[in-house]
């Protein structure tokens, strides 16, 4: 006996040993592996993200095709589907695909002369086409390939039409450059979905949370994205990469909220730093709108890092990367002004420098609160001042006056022209009872109740909850208010629900609930959400379209067919995109509204539907040098809502005139000096006619 208890005691030792290798070894493999734990569990995570992306994939282009019938339209017809901003964007695609080599078609997209004529911009610079040129380029060498080997790659048919209207050539397959197109907006979409399940299993530190998460997108789908019916849309690309930033972020805080000892820094924050600069850089890159995104998200991180839960050096890696990552930005898109002079851009200069030079030498007692507050309220003043005295531009102006006119009387023709429209509207109360319906707003507040209570109780307040989901409720938060000023910004707000629903199924913050019955209820959660998920998935299925506008395509076949390559056109903005992109005619008024001199040119244009004096509107058109004004008779007659006609916002505009006959019914009628060339039953083209002629040095009336 007494050998046996010696041997015991002599095993003890090693069997530690091998124990702690054993913890060191799953230590460094945690470690590696993040918040996704064993291997086994990192590859179940990465099959259910696939799964998720593809049927998202499949849904969306499914969608698209239901609604429009899309394969059996022609190029001209699923060209025409690209109304307004998404026909714009698609041009600069066909403008590089069509080019002789690809260094032609990026030198006539930097040079442009088409898009405000006559002036030449760049349109790198004041749009973002960096998906547009990508996908030119790597069609041009898929196309190439498709030829080196023989492949095919599409398949074409005649269809008939009836009802006198001629046959259509039409091809369907991913050598069709808008098939091409699309598929990479497939992709994106696909990458949504992944990236929101991924999103759910961190925060939740659960694979059923992230399950939670990527059902919930699906039940709520149509009030969460937009791709399945405007695919070129600057969102449709560049959103995956936006929550891929905001998880990016979360992981970021999530590793290093202990991390002020030096020893701690390791390769694994130059990772962070790099991986966080290149998709900040690419979201920026893709979508003018994502700079507003990331100014709530410096935001949200001041916030933290003032009351504490973020620590100065998980703040630092946070700015000086989105730091790097404007200066690429601005770089690639040849100094853009509106990111330029971005409140964004100036809340990270001040905050780089306010933490790096400031901060240290500030004489509080190092990590305090009150050293953090008063650090954070320097950062927004001198952000404050940048903007209003050193980065002064006027081309994000008519976004202040929206959001001003949302809480005064404030009025002006471009204002108008914004709210006047649906999706710039409040949040209407329709969605929050859809997104009720699917217990998704439920789950999200109760999840945040729990939260709350788990702070409210805990000993240690300022360590009880993670730094990255105080995060993701201020970025829900920012979000909340974003959408309830402006309803297209639920786009923003339902996914980010559907992310913070995920914690409802954390371990963490529902310890008091035994899992024998955690689970087993979050089972019957997701049972009745299904029930009106799965009907609204059925719904957005039964929408069954076939598209076609034979007006718009006769004014298009009469703009090609009877005027000079060199003709410009001026008019409503969706119909001059739609002439830039089919015909390759000049326009001298786009789409594309942030931008202070376009939007002074679209108000010259726009004035033909005022009340001014015909002279006066033929002496504003023709100052743009546009050759012909196309008008719909839409435009002319048509109120949306009360107040909300052409008519009625020129009468706030241009008071002076409010009483005059409408311009417009002169116009449509010809009246010199506009000359009517084209008509049927929508749009009216009009040749404007020089009110004189030049005669050997003087001018005759």
């Amino acid at each position: 006996m007494g050998s046996n208890k010696k041997r015991e005691k002599s095993n003890a030792p090693s069997e530690r040993k091998a124990a702690t290798s054993r913890q060191t070894s799953e230590t460094k493999s945690s470690l590696a592996l993040g918040p996704f734990g064993s291997l086994k569990r990192v590859f179940l995570i990465l099959l259910l993200a696939y799964v998720f992306a593809l049927l998202h994939t499949y849904h969306v282009s499914t969608l698209f095709e239901n609604d429009r019938h899309f394969s059996h339209l022609s190029t001209l017809e699923r060209e025409m589907t690209f109304r307004s901003e998404m026909g714009l964007y698609y041009s600069y695609f066909k403008t590089i695909v069509e080019a002789p080599t690809f260094f032609d078609g990026f030198n006539q997209i930097t040079r442009n002369n088409l898009t405000e004529y006559p002036s030449v911009i760049n349109t790198l610079e004041r749009f973002n086409l960096l998906p547009e040129v990508v996908l030119g380029c790597l069609y041009r060498i898929f196309d190439k390939f498709c030829d080196y080997f023989h492949i095919e790659g599409k398949v074409c048919w005649e269809i008939e039409r009836g009802n006198g209207f001629p046959p259509v050539h039409s091809c369907e397959g991913i050598r069709q450059p808008e098939y091409f197109y699309l598929e990479a907006v497939w992709f994106c979409a696909g990458l949504t979905a992944s990236f929101i399940f991924l999103f759910g299993v961190v925060l939740s530190g659960s694979i059923l949370g992230g399950i939670i998460s990527g059902l919930c997108f699906f039940y709520n789908h149509s009030e969460a994205t937009r791709v399945q019916w405007s695919p070129p849309l600057r969102e449709s690309f560049a959103y995956p990469f936006c929550l891929l930033q905001m998880l990016c972020v979360t992981l970021c805080l999530q590793a290093n909220k202990n991390t002020d000892d030096s020893s701690k820094r390791t390769k694994t924050h130059t990772a962070q730093f790099v991986v966080l600069m290149m998709v900040t850089s690419f979201c920026l890159s893709m979508w003018q709108f994502s700079q507003f995104l990331f100014a709530t998200q410096i935001i949200a991180v001041l916030l933290l890092f003032m009351f504490g839960f973020v620590s100065e050096f998980s703040a630092v890696i946070i700015f000086a990367a989105e730091m790097v990552a404007v200066v690429e930005t601005l770089i690639f898109m040849f100094g853009n002004e509106l990111l330029m002079s971005s409140f964004y851009n100036c809340l990270l200069i001040s905050s780089c420098i306010i933490v790096t030079f400031l901060y240290p030498v500030l004489n509080f007692s190092p990590g305090s609160t009150l050293k953090n507050f008063c650090t954070s309220i320097v950062i927004f003043a001198v952000a404050i001042l940048l903007k209003t005295r050193v980065f002064i531009s006027n081309d994000d102006a008519h976004i202040v006056n929206i959001i001003r006119s949302k809480f005064t009387s404030y009025k002006d023709f471009h204002t108008l022209l914004y709210t006047c429209a649906a999706e710039f509207d409040f949040l209407g109360w329709s969605t929050i009872v859809e997104l009720t319906k699917t217990l998704l707003l439920p789950t999200a507040i109760f999840s945040l109740f729990v939260l709350f209570l788990h702070w409210l109780v805990s000993s240690s307040k300022l360590k009880a909850l993670d730094p990255s989901i105080l995060y993701n409720i201020l970025q829900l938060g920012a979000f909340a208010v974003m959408a309830g000023l402006i309803m297209r910004l639920k786009l923003f707000f339902t996914p980010h629900l559907c992310i913070i629903a995920s914690i409802i199924a954390s371990r963490t913050y529902f310890k008091v609930l035994p899992a024998k019955y955690h689970y087993p209820l979050l089972v019957v959660l997701v049972g009745c959400m299904h029930i009106n998920g799965m009907a609204n998935i059925k719904a957005q299925h039964k929408i069954i379209g076939e598209y076609s506008n034979f007006s718009l395509e006769e004014l298009l076949t009469w703009i090609n067919q009877s005027t000079s390559p060199k003709a410009s056109f001026a008019g409503p903005m969706p119909i001059m995109a739609s002439i830039m992109l089919s015909t390759r005619r000049p326009i001298v008024n786009h789409p594309h509204y942030e931008d202070a001199k376009l939007r002074d040119r679209t108000k010259k244009v726009y004035s033909a539907f005022s009340r001014k004096p015909l002279e006066e509107v033929f002496k504003l058109i023709s100052s743009l040098e546009a050759d012909y004004l196309v008008l719909g008779d839409d435009w002319c007659y048509h109120q949306a809502s009360e107040g909300c006609s052409m008519i009625d916002l020129w009468d706030v505009e241009d008071p002076a005139n409010r009483g005059r006959a409408p311009t417009c019914t002169q116009i449509l009628l010809g009246n010199f000096p506009f000359h009517l060339v084209f008509s049927n039953d929508r749009f009216t083209v009009l040749k404007l006619q020089p009110p004189y002629v030049e005669l050997k040095g003087f001018n005759k009336y």
